[in-house]
C-alpha cells in the first residue's frame, strides 16, 4: 500500500564548534576493524575504526592516511577525484584529490548517533543516512548539508501519531521525531530508482532521488543491512540472521534458503553476473543459479567486499583479505 508523502523539514546542519581528534596512525591499520571499501580513479579505498582511511594502488600495499577524526567510518563512496566518507558521531568528511587528504563537512559527537552510509548521485548531490532516522542531503558537493526527516517511512500508526501530536505540541513533536524513526542502514541506486534498508523490515524505493519514498510490503520484521540490484538485474535485500529476500515482480519479496542464522552485512555484485553476499562470522553466499554457502577459515565477520580484476578484496574484523569461492 502507498503511504502519503509528506513535507520533508529542512534543518540546515550548521558549522561544527565541537572539537575532533584526528585519527592515530596505526602500524596495523590494515588488520584492524575495516567497514567498507570502494574503487577510486587511482585504486582503492577502504574505511573503518577510529577514523582509518587505507589507500592502495595494488590491493596489496596499503598506506594509512592522515584523517582529521578518530570516529569509526562506516562507509565510503566515489565520484571522480572526490570521495565522501561518514560514520559515528555523526561525521562526514571529504577528500578532492582521491583520498590523500581530508576535510570535516559535518561533526556532531552531541547527538550520539552515527551515520551508516553515503551515497552521491554526481559530485554535487550527496545523501547520507544513519540511526533514529538521520537523514542529509546536499546539492553542493557537501558544502552544506540539510537534514529531512522523512515521516513516510514510519508505518502508518506512528504517522498519525505524530501527525497529532505536531497539532498539540510542537516542541514535544520535534523530541518524539528524533527517537521514533527507524535506523536507516544502507542506500543504493539502479537507474533513477533508489532503495533504502533498514531495521523492523524497512525497504523502500524512491523516484525523485531520496525526497519522497514508498515503503515495500515485505513479511518480515528484522532489520535489513542492504538492498541492492545485481550485475543480473536481481533485487535483493539482507540483514539479520542469514535473511535474504529475492524481489519478484509478481510475488514480492520471497525469501532465499541460507540455511544459517549469522546476519547478512552486504551485496556485492561480480562482473561476471555473479552475485556475493557476505555476513557475520566469516560467511559468503555465492548466487547465481544456485545458493552456495561457504565459511572463510577465519570465521570473522566480513563487512563488504568488492571485486578488483579477477579477485575479490572484503574488509572484515580483523583487516583485508582475499575472497575465493
Amino acid at each position: 500500500m502507498k503511504l502519503p508523502v509528506f513535507l520533508m523539514l529542512a534543518l540546515l546542519v550548521g558549522p561544527t564548534k565541537a572539537h575532533s581528534t584526528p585519527a592515530f596512525v596505526a602500524p596495523l591499520a590494515d588488520q584492524s576493524l575495516l567497514l567498507d571499501v570502494a574503487a577510486t580513479a587511482e585504486g582503492i579505498i577502504a574505511v573503518g575504526e577510529r577514523g582509518h582511511i587505507l589507500l592502495s594502488s595494488d590491493a596489496s600495499n596499503w598506506q594509512q592516511q592522515t584523517v582529521p577524526v578518530s570516529s569509526t567510518l562506516t562507509s565510503v563512496t566515489v565520484q571522480g577525484q572526490r570521495i565522501w566518507a561518514v560514520g559515528h558521531d555523526a561525521v562526514i568528511i571529504a577528500s578532492v584529490d582521491n583520498g590523500h587528504s581530508w576535510q570535516i563537512q559535518n561533526y556532531q559527537p552531541e547527538l550520539e548517533k552515527p551515520l551508516m552510509d553515503v551515497l552521491f548521485l554526481d559530485e554535487n548531490h550527496g545523501l547520507a543516512i544513519g540511526a533514529y532516522g538521520l537523514f542529509y542531503r546536499t546539492t553542493d558537493g557537501g558544502a552544506n548539508w540539510q537534514r529531512e526527516p522523512h515521516i513516510e517511512l514510519l508505518d502508518e500508526d506512528d504517522i498519525q501519531y505524530l501527525q497529532d501530536l505536531k497539532q498539540e505540541d510542537e516542541s514535544l513533536y520535534e523530541q518524539e521525531l528524533s527517537s521514533i524513526l527507524p535506523h536507516f542502514n544502507r542506500l543504493s541506486r539502479a537507474g533513477e530508482t533508489l532503495y533504502l534498508a533498514g531495521e523492523a523490515g524497512l525497504l523502500a524505493a524512491s523516484q525523485d532521488q531520496g525526497r519522497s519514498w514508498q515503503r515495500m510490503e515485505i513479511d518480515y520484521y528484522g532489520s535489513f543491512f542492504d538492498i541492492r540490484q545485481t550485475t543480473d538485474n536481481r533485487l535483493l535485500a539482507a540483514g539479520l540472521r542469514g535473511h535474504l529476500f529475492e524481489y519478484q515482480a509478481q510475488d514480492g519479496w520471497q525469501e532465499l534458503p541460507t540455511n544459517m542464522k549469522s546476519s547478512l552485512n552486504s551485496i556485492v555484485p561480480l562482473a561476471d553476473g555473479h552475485t556475493l553476499v557476505v555476513g557475520n562470522n566469516g560467511y559468503l553466499i555465492w548466487l547465481n543459479d544456485e545458493l552456495q554457502v561457504q565459511q572463510t577459515e577465519e570465521e570473522k565477520a566480513v563487512l563488504n567486499a568488492l571485486p578488483v580484476g579477477d579477485k575479490v578484496i572484503a574488509v572484515t574484523e580483523t583487516g583485508i583479505r582475499f575472497l575465493q569461492k
